[in-house]
């Protein structure tokens, strides 16, 4: 199974411009926890998390108005696979990065979607998750989608100085 048969792709975007206080209304209005942040020729440079906004504004003593995506991205190591890559590729890249969801890029690198754990549940067959797509589309091993929730969920170690003094 290729990601492009489970990958969101009505994906909503930020420039890294834009303040983590309008990030965190997008994610209201569009009932996400993750905005990636793309240049102008919509490739992905970053991702904003709900958490990495909470964490930011905490760890900054800074509103949200004040302070952009760019602020959280710049330290950033982007996580992406390709549409075409195989289920597995992207649960190892998932894995080895940490992270509940990964970028979908085109082959010429451009935003083409987003897998996230919860995209992944849904295609295990045992979701309540209810979607045309994920009743057409092949089911995903549970077993694997759990390992690799248990690994990514745990706890890391938090950097020692707040994200304003690493730049």
């Amino acid at each position: 199974m290729n990601i492009n048969e489970i990958m969101s792709i009505d994906v909503k975007t930020c420039k890294p411009n834009l303040s983590l206080e309008s990030v965190a209304e997008l994610m209201w209005t569009y009932d996400c926890g993750a905005i990636p942040v793309v240049d102008d020729q919509n490739k992905p440079v970053g991702v904003v998390t709900d958490r990495d906004i909470a964490m930011a504004a905490m760890l900054n003593h800074k509103p949200l108005w004040s302070l952009t995506a760019d602020d959280l991205i710049q330290q950033q190591e982007l996580c992406c696979c390709q549409q075409n890559d195989s289920l597995q590729d992207c649960l190892n890249k998932m894995e080895e990065y940490g992270v509940r969801r990964i970028i979908v890029t085109n082959a010429d690198e451009t935003l083409s979607g987003i897998v996230s754990i919860g995209d992944l549940i849904a295609f295990t067959g045992n979701s309540r998750i209810k979607s045309n797509k994920a009743a057409a589309a092949p089911r995903v091993n549970k077993e694997q989608v759990l390992g690799l929730l248990r690994r990514v969920s745990a706890h890391h170690k938090q950097p020692e100085r707040p994200l304003s003094e690493m730049n």
